[in-house]
């Protein structure tokens, strides 16, 4: 969404947007109404302190500068802000984008103009298609173009303090790691640049930037010291994450011990500091969220299923569903119920909604842990073609057999659609996800090994030796596979531990776990600079590591229930009741059919619709739910997408057809 967004903005304002030198003159008018604002405040300032001296608060003179120096302030601050856009530059600066206000005030405003052309087309094409008279076009298209319209305006407009915000809750569990980084470098040498460079090469943005920030800022002498630029990103930061600006401090106090110990519990006191900090936000966000769960699962998943269920019992009541008449003594009367309406509300209302009061809670949901990014070549050009023609072959099936394929639409339609997708989203991510599923396995053993690991080398074991019983213990696990690699390299190859890891044939030159390559080379650094501190260093890393495990199956673990059943009604509950309701609606719609009482809906436009509706579910809740357990991860979320697609719209049609043989064997 941020490459698109950041693309999409210097495109509109290369196409209509002011050239720079408009930007300079804005800016420079700008600059000369605050200075004159400045002066006028100064001055106004100036004569109220005079007249206070002379005359006194009590005094006429006194009261009347007093109101041209509120005015004046008032003036000033409005200059200012319209000059420095500190908040709005404060933001640009957190998310690393480079925008002017105005480059995001003229994207928003040709999207929203463009979105609302987008609905008018589409109300004519509905009205067209469905030949609907003035008033229905105007009762379906005013809140089309109204309410969408000024949604793409409050998010375009807005969309860099919702990345903040959701930036902010991301890094929330990442900032533990980074300052981990930073005491591990720290216990290698007490050096707080070599610490803060550490920990900006080995985390992911925004804290790789903002600890990057803190070196540019010595560097470009904006800052005079590097302990200047350091407290200065602890209090921007601690802003919004206290538990950050007191670990931070702790780490530059520990610089100012005169003893060995008091220096190592500075630092142990700012990894607790974090982690208890982090555990309490994530218990807090896990406690919030059950609210807009159930909320999110009742008005995303169950609405729309009982309105499914219960359009056919409303067919009963004598509404004409299909030219959106009421039939009453013989008259017709206007009616807002129909195929569009039915569209509208499954299709495109209920499913947007969810998605967004869906992204609405994921924005504060606070990040555990990064990742492992697997590079494959998944050959795209291949799955595509080969999508193309599952598309074309069911396709070229339908055309030919349409007549014998009658009794099952609108099944082929749906699965014209499904299986293309489905075959795309699996093809492409299935060897990604099991290589990643191999590495987070690794990553899930890695903390006990690494307690092994310190504890033997703590007792005095040589690390190559304790990585060889940590092997043997380990004997079946992917970690213990790991470093049984690395000692037959030290073996065979007569490297050095940390060329046998890090070299140009390394083990873990190319390995795509970052915390398991970062923790690697402090432990080859540690254990060659002081062998009998590394024990303790890499066991006080193994219990940080388990800390941020436990973290994450806190939230997975509290959340599962409601996961567990959005998972289990999206794949199971939601088809089997929309494929009965479908075959349900077909038997009454022949039933009123023979007796003429009422114009409903198409049966097959019906079931089409319930088919669509279980598409788009299958989209927004595997989003929802993929997201809480992991933040979103595209790979887990095309292979889930691609599997519950496929599932929930095969037994939708199996219910169908069953529903439908039944139903037509009582009559």
């Amino acid at each position: 969404m941020r490459s698109i967004y950041e693309k999409g903005c210097r495109w509109v304002n290369e196409q209509v947007g002011p050239d720079k030198e408009d930007y300079k003159d804005r800016k420079e008018k700008d600059l000369k109404a605050y200075i004159e604002k400045k002066k006028k405040f100064r001055t106004a300032q100036d004569r109220l302190r005079g007249a206070e001296i002379a005359e006194g608060k009590r005094s006429k003179a006194y009261q009347k500068k007093k109101k041209k120096y509120e005015k004046t302030k008032e003036e000033y601050r409005r200059a200012e802000a319209k000059y420095k856009k500190e908040g709005f530059q404060r933001t640009m600066g957190f998310i690393g984008m480079d925008f002017e206000y105005e480059e995001i005030l003229v994207f928003s405003l040709f999207l929203t103009v463009a979105s609302a052309i987008l609905c008018l087309f589409i109300i004519g094409i509905i009205a067209i298609y469905f030949q609907l008279s003035a008033l229905e076009t105007i009762l379906y298209g005013m809140p089309l173009i109204t309410v969408v319209p000024s949604l793409v305006m409050l998010f375009i407009a807005n969309y860099p303090d919702i990345l903040e915000k959701r930036m902010k809750a991301s890094a929330v569990g990442r900032l533990p790691e980074a300052v981990n980084y930073m005491t591990m470098s720290m216990r290698l040498k007490p050096s707080l640049h070599r610490a803060v460079s550490f920990a900006a090469k080995n985390t992911s943005p925004p804290i790789s930037f903002g600890l990057n920030q803190v070196l540019w800022k010595v560097y470009i002498r904006d800052s005079s010291t590097l302990e200047e630029s350091f407290l200065d990103f602890a209090l921007r930061w601690g802003e919004w994450n206290e538990n950050l600006k007191r670990s931070l401090y702790a780490i530059r106090s520990s610089l100012l011990e005169k003893t060995e110990e008091g220096y190592k519990k500075s630092l142990e006191r700012a990894n607790d500091l974090m982690i208890e900090g982090t555990k309490k936000q994530v218990e807090d966000f896990t406690n919030s969220l059950r609210t807009p769960t159930t909320i999110l699962f009742a008005i995303g998943v169950l609405l729309p299923l009982v309105i499914g269920a219960m359009l056919p019992l409303i067919s009963l009541t004598g509404l004409d569903m299909g030219s959106m008449t009421v039939a009453e003594s013989g008259t017709a009367q206007d009616n807002p119920i129909g195929l569009p309406a039915l569209v509208l509300i499954m299709n495109v209302v209920c499913p947007a909604a969810t998605l967004f009061y869906s992204y609405r809670i994921l924005g504060d949901r606070p990040g555990t842990r990064e990742l492992p990014e697997i590079d494959l070549e998944d050959n795209k050009k291949l799955h595509i073609m080969v999508s193309i023609s599952l598309g074309v072959g069911i396709a070229l099936m339908i055309s030919l057999f349409y007549s014998q394929l009658a009794f099952f639409q609108p099944l082929p339609i749906l699965f014209l659609f499904v299986v293309p997708i489905s075959y795309y989203c699996i093809s492409t991510t299935m060897e990604k996800k099991r290589e990643r599923d191999l590495i987070l396995e690794i990553e899930k053993e890695f903390p006990d090994a690494l307690f092994q690991l310190g504890s033997r080398i703590a007792e005095g074991t040589s690390t190559e030796r304790a990585m060889l019983k940590v092997s043997e213990t380990l004997e079946g696990t992917r970690s213990g596979e790991l470093f049984r690699k690395v000692v037959s390299a030290l073996k065979i190859k007569h490297l050095s531990m940390s060329e046998s890891l890090f070299g140009e044939d390394g083990i873990l030159t190319d390995f795509p776990s970052r915390t398991i390559k970062t923790t690697m080379k402090t432990v080859v650094e540690i254990a060659e600079k002081d062998p009998e501190e590394a024990g303790k260093t890499i066991v006080k890393i193994a219990k940080y590591q388990q800390d941020l495990r436990d973290m994450e199956h806190e939230v997975k673990n509290k959340l599962s229930k409601s996961v567990e059943m959005m998972k289990a009604t999206t794949l199971i509950f939601a088809p089997i009741i929309m494929g009965i309701v479908a075959s349900l609606y077909f038997m009454l719609s022949e039933v009123f059919a023979g007796l003429g009482a009422v114009d409903m809906i198409s049966p097959v436009s019906f079931a089409a619709v319930l088919g669509v509706y279980l598409i788009c579910m299958a989209g927004v809740i595997t989003y929802f739910t993929k997201s809480i357990e992991n933040d979103l991860d595209m790979i887990e979320f095309k292979y889930t997408l691609g599997r519950t697609m496929l599932i929930n719209i095969t037994i939708f049609s199996i219910s169908f057809m069953i529903g439908k043989v039944a139903i037509a064997g009582s009559i």
